[in-house]
């Protein structure tokens, strides 16, 4: 049999573009999670990125203003706010004392086994973790230091050129590869999604938690040290990420902590105090449920993805990937629909799109001509209105 050597260098060429490829995907792998925030902050600073259009600044100009505005500062709000929560719970174990004599006391007394030795393990567990706290080495420390300068760096360079690149690189890619138009048409109807979702709950958790928190602190500074909001921090962080569920996740915050005080309230004997706590309900409704699910979610929150579906996809991303897959499986979700939407059927059938069979209510009058919408035209494109004649 005859040697095709066209053939054979082709697989040559082919088998090194794999190799490429693989070695980037075990780069991106091993980054995981600073690509997801990329993700997350490139579809969080663009709306900033293209607002400064209207300026007639350079794309590069306009990516860093960006970026230095907004992007870094949500950085490290991002950063404070764990460390803070961390904090707060470091704070309630320290006020409870778990392993102290107290606790271990109570526990006896209802009569749940022997934590004599529960406690002596809790001691040994705490000296070691304070020996090894003492024992971390300053190279260790700056190890931990650089290789978070490092993510961050990488995550901003990322972040800049999606800005400045990405969607060249994207009209790049549909234009020598997708004859059929159906990528196109995917990329059309998941980027506005991924935009709205992304930018939309996550900067609603991050406003209803900076309010949350504004809230309790202000709260604290005029009520009675015993009707005072305990660790507000915590529960600003709590009321943030309970707006993830629509009308009752925030409820869930407020109201117990408003039940307690008003119980510590009566307890005490002073019915004055409840009037603080009427107040604090109030303005909770008001302030840090109503406003911003209200205002915020109504104007920037996807309307195309199932609210319970994306609800389950906020709770299990973090139990299944860790931290980065609260940004993760909403993408990966996004992604899905659309592919079953889109992709799905082209892969099916073989119709371009534009050419498969539309139904009644997917059709539009235009000049009083009746023509059939493609779904994404339908989510992405604005309402058309007629010119005067």
């Amino acid at each position: 049999m005859e040697f095709d050597r066209p053939f054979a260098r082709r697989a040559g060429v082919g088998v090194l573009v794999l190799a490429l490829f693989a070695v980037v995907a075990y780069v991106a792998v091993r980054f995981i999670a600073v690509v997801v925030f990329s993700v997350f902050l490139y579809y969080a600073v663009r709306p900033i990125f293209r607002s400064l259009e209207r300026f007639a600044l350079p794309r590069r100009l306009r990516a860093g203003l960006a970026l230095v505005l907004f992007g870094v500062p949500l950085v490290l709000l991002v950063g404070y706010t764990i460390a803070i929560v961390a904090l707060e719970a470091q704070s309630i174990l320290e006020v409870y004392d778990v392993h102290g004599p107290a606790f271990v006391e109570t526990l006896e007394r209802v009569g749940v086994g022997d934590f004599e030795e529960l406690q002596s393990i809790l001691s040994g567990a705490i000296s070691q973790s304070s020996l090894s706290v003492i024992g971390v080495s300053v190279l260790g420390a700056l190890g931990v230091l650089s290789s978070a300068f490092v993510q961050l760096l990488i995550l901003v360079v990322l972040t800049y050129y999606m800005l400045v690149d990405g969607s060249r690189f994207v009209s790049w890619l549909l234009e020598r590869f997708d004859d059929s138009g159906v990528m196109g048409e995917y990329v059309r109807a998941v980027d506005p999604e991924l935009s709205m979702t992304l930018f939309g709950n996550i900067v609603n958790v991050f406003v209803t938690a900076i309010v949350g928190v504004a809230t309790f602190y202000a709260y604290n500074f005029f009520a009675p040290a015993a009707v005072a909001v305990p660790f507000p921090e915590l529960l600003g962080a709590l009321a943030g990420v309970g707006s993830l569920i629509p009308v009752v996740g925030i409820k869930l915050v407020y109201l117990p902590v408003t039940a307690v005080l008003a119980a510590n309230a009566w307890i005490s004997g002073d019915l004055s105090l409840l009037v603080p706590v009427g107040i604090l309900l109030v303005v909770s409704a008001v302030v840090v449920d109503f406003i911003p699910d209200f205002f915020i979610r109504a104007h920037i929150s996807g309307d195309q993805t199932h609210t319970g579906m994306l609800l389950v996809s906020y709770v299990v991303g973090p139990v299944v990937f860790g931290f980065y897959g609260l940004f993760l499986l909403p993408i990966v979700l996004i992604l899905v629909i659309n592919a079953t939407y889109v992709l799905v059927p082209y892969a099916l059938s073989g119709e371009e799109p534009g050419t498969r069979q539309a139904r009644l209510r997917e059709y539009a009058t235009r000049g009083g001509e009746p023509t059939a919408e493609t779904p994404s035209e339908r989510r992405s494109k604005p309402v058309e209105r007629k010119s005067e004649p």
